[in-house]
């Protein structure tokens, strides 16, 4: 399968359909030097993302005018309305796919797999609210969902102890016996080959790769749920 680095860009990014995000999970457990492509080009975005942060220091600039100042205030608060206004339709609509995805996991046994590959703030907590969800959900006979809840990439630091924000959610959600959190190896051994230490939270159970366990399920029968 030859496969672009635009490709592999959009899935590094989260931007990739879930039907193709799946052939490619599927065709890294196959391909080696694939995953090694992915997991250059994932360092080489997160070295860029760390020397050009959001926001940095700049000189001290004069005092805009009153009005000037009023009507860049003022663009500030349409930019920031704008932006809340698509994250709640952006919610709604991901609640409504949910409530579908549900649906046919139900249908399909019960079976999902929930990947997060971020370390966004928002995606870390629509994960952990993804999987409380499906923890409590039952299949058509009324038993609990199997849940797998894997991380990779950003995604680890969800996971990981003393770098974790998320830690009391995280122990609440092991409590559950329906419930699977999974990390990384492969994730793991580039945190540390960066000087990271890694020290994964109680109850978190670990795969060699991450790829290779998605790539497993899907071939099972499993959902898979993005988040």
């Amino acid at each position: 399968m030859n496969v672009s680095d635009e490709i592999l860009g959009a899935f590094v990014d989260n931007e990739l359909a879930a039907g193709d995000r799946a052939e490619l999970l599927a065709e890294f457990a196959r391909d080696a030097a694939l995953r090694s492509r992915a997991s250059e080009l994932w360092q080489v975005k997160q070295l860029v993302r760390a020397a050009y942060p959001a926001s940095q220091p700049c000189a001290v600039a004069p005092a805009p005018p009153p009005r000037r100042a009023l009507a860049l205030a003022a663009t500030v608060l349409l930019t920031v309305g704008a932006l809340t206004g698509w994250l709640v339709n952006e919610q709604i609509v991901r609640e409504r796919q949910l409530t579908s995805q549900i649906e046919a996991i139900r249908a399909d046994g019960g079976r999902v797999v929930l990947h997060l590959f971020s370390d966004a703030p928002a995606r870390m907590q629509t994960a952990l609210r993804l999987a409380e969800q499906l923890a409590t959900t039952r299949d058509a006979r009324g038993h609990p969902f199997r849940v797998e809840f894997i991380a990779n990439g950003p995604g680890l630091h969800l996971l990981r102890a003393g770098g974790s924000a998320y830690a009391a959610e995280i122990e609440r959600l092991r409590h559950h016996e329906n419930l699977r959190i999974i990390a990384c190896r492969e994730a793991i051994a580039r945190l540390e080959e960066r000087g990271l230490a890694v020290t994964l939270l109680p109850g978190v159970e670990v795969t060699p790769s991450a790829e290779s366990e998605l790539a497993a399920r899907l071939t099972q029968g499993w959902r898979y749920v993005q988040s």
